[in-house]
């Protein structure tokens, strides 16, 4: 049956995030001035929800369900959170600094940290991961609604700003790791009372010093006058130990109507070796409520946006629009990537609606970013699951999963790969899917794209997961890596080994030929069910995570690569990792 298209109220949009955005927990220490007074927790949560109420506007449905607020839970009772926020906070014993936890082998994050046991209702999802590696050094980010907990109630910072941000860093190439909490942006400028972070972490590095990690963000001014939706940029100058400052890389008014969503981030050394001209590179979706043009009064616009800095991430260009929709029609899920020489390419999805016309596509700049050249068609996707949710009833509606670019020394140096996961290759119907526009059930496959003429032309996709082509089995959310061998690696989610199609692995595959074909292993030792945020209060119901990481030493000193991943086989979602 056709689903409804109409225009409604946008409650799943910016309330949910505003009043999730709550939900992010982070701390703060604030340089601001003595006589500015610091909100209390109660009046920071009743802030968020508030503002999140005033910026409704009508949207189309497309628009309202394709923000992916980081994972958090659309909290409409907000209030009933802030009016218990003081009473349960003083009933937790103590509120010491929590210290960084050594993992067992294979674990990325602490499955028994207090803070996801402070509630037996909220705060034990850890997933969404990415990772950056240097040398002896590595760093894994996820979402963690635990950190919120941690941030919100156990060890509160001066400025009270929120996280939803934890992360884990290894001093041995990956081999293990520590759970360091979580991540917070202070210290805060003079005019921000609070910065909460609120995930969708992308990490790079340069050097094995110098790791940057961004996060969406939410700035709160003084007596809340002024409310600004953004992208941080986070800055390790010690081998991801520790991080500084969270900087805004892109902002732009809330309260106006426009929500910033979805970061990606790109990296490489300046001239020298000093991090001071690392150079950084950012997309994001521009949610864009405010009625002006280039689409009109009341006409929804999203737009993917580019912000670079050359100087380590300190100072950031004004935005750079790389396409922009109107109405119901929208682009998401951007990924930018540095290639060989001063290129830098960016991939995003259009698309025509959930239900069907959906693209990759592509833009390259030649000179670092200064300028693109044209959009091009990278390849026709056709969506997963219902075109929204897979089995289990996940969201996998984001299908470009991966970019990336042969920086290697080989013969296919430059080449530019793309994966997604596509439902072409073999449908059931379903009297409750509408897959492509049609009333059926699209299982994931895993495809790859290539090119050698930057971007111009593409090969045809290619299947990387070798099951059964007749087979019910899904896989998605693939990410892509190249490392200093030239090998190409995609990671991904499986579901071949359970014939109901309902039991999670991780894979990962590998080609030794420059993409044209794979090798695959598993790397889950136990198969892990789809477990949604509807088992954790501070996570949106339909969410597992919207993509997991692979990543190679970008100092080029090792072959191989990290892989990092949520996992469910504990009952919760957790964090775990391989090194290959």
């Amino acid at each position: 049956m056709r689903r409804v298209t109409r225009s409604r109220r946008w409650h799943f949009g910016i309330l949910g995030a505003l009043t999730a955005l709550v939900l992010t927990g982070l701390t703060g220490s604030t340089f601001a001035a003595p006589q500015q007074r610091q909100a209390s927790l109660e009046e920071h949560l009743e802030h968020l929800a508030s503002l999140g109420r005033d910026v409704i506007r009508e949207k189309p449905r497309e628009i309202r369900t394709a923000i992916t607020f980081g994972g958090i839970r659309d909290l409409r009772a907000l209030g009933k959170l802030a009016d218990s926020a003081a009473a349960a906070g003083a009933a937790l014993p103590g509120r010491a600094q929590l210290a960084p936890t050594v993992l067992a082998a294979g674990q990325a994050s602490d499955p028994f940290q207090p803070s996801d046991l402070t509630s037996r209702l909220a705060g034990m999802t850890q997933s969404e991961t990415s990772a950056a590696w240097c040398g002896d050094n590595a760093v894994i980010g996820f979402n963690d609604s635990g950190s919120f907990i941690a941030t919100a109630f156990l060890n509160r910072s001066a400025s009270g700003s929120l996280s939803f941000n934890g992360w884990s860093r290894s001093s041995n190439g990956g081999a293990s790791y520590a759970d360091q909490g979580a991540l917070t942006a202070d210290p805060l400028p003079a005019d921000v009372m609070f910065r909460d972070l609120f995930g969708d972490p992308v990490l790079g590095c340069t050097s094995s010093a110098d790791f940057y990690y961004v996060s969406l963000a939410i700035d709160s001014g003084f007596g809340f006058a002024t409310s600004d939706s953004g992208i941080s940029v986070s800055r390790s100058h010690d081998g991801g130990n520790t991080f500084g400052r969270a900087v805004m890389a892109a902002s732009k008014d809330l309260a106006a109507g426009h929500f910033l969503d979805k970061p990606w981030l790109a990296v490489s050394p300046g001239p020298s070796s000093a991090a001071g001209d690392d150079i950084l590179h950012v997309t994001y979706t521009d949610f864009d409520g405010t009625g002006t043009s280039p689409c009109g009064v009341d006409v929804a616009r999203t737009a993917i946006e580019y912000v670079r800095s050359t100087d380590g991430g300190a100072t950031w260009s004004a935005p750079s629009v790389i396409e922009e929709t109107c109405g119901g029609t929208f682009v998401q899920g951007s990924q930018v990537e540095v290639g060989v020489d001063a290129e830098v390419f960016v991939a995003w999805e259009h698309y025509g609606s959930f239900e069907t016309g959906r693209d990759i596509r592509l833009r390259r700049s030649g000179n670092g970013g200064s300028s693109f050249g044209p959009s091009r068609m990278v390849s026709a996707v056709v969506p997963v699951g219902n075109g929204f949710l897979l089995q289990g009833a996940f969201r996998a509606f984001i299908d470009l999963q991966g970019l990336a670019v042969d920086r290697s020394n080989g013969p296919n140096r430059g080449t530019v790969h793309i994966s997604w996961h596509d439902g072409r290759n073999r449908s059931k119907p379903d009297p409750f899917g509408f897959c492509d526009a049609r009333p059926r059930y699209c299982f994931g496959d895993i495809l790859t794209t290539r090119s050698s003429n930057d971007g111009m032309s593409w090969s045809t996709p290619l299947r990387v997961n070798d099951d059964a082509i007749d087979l019910g089995a899904d896989q998605f959310m693939p990410a892509i890596d190249i490392d200093s061998d030239g090998t190409v690696w995609v990671a991904y989610h499986d579901r071949r080994r359970d014939a109901r199609n309902l039991l999670i692995d991780t894979f990962l595959a590998r080609s030794d030929d420059g993409g044209s074909s794979f090798s695959e292993e598993r790397l889950t030792s136990r198969s892990f069910p789809a477990i949604t945020g509807s088992q954790d209060l501070l996570v949106n119901p339909r969410y597992m995570g919207d993509y997991i990481t692979v990543a190679h030493d970008a100092t080029g000193g090792r072959s191989g690569v990290i892989v990092a991943w949520g996992d469910n086989s504990r009952g919760d979602a957790n964090v775990l990792q391989d090194r290959r």
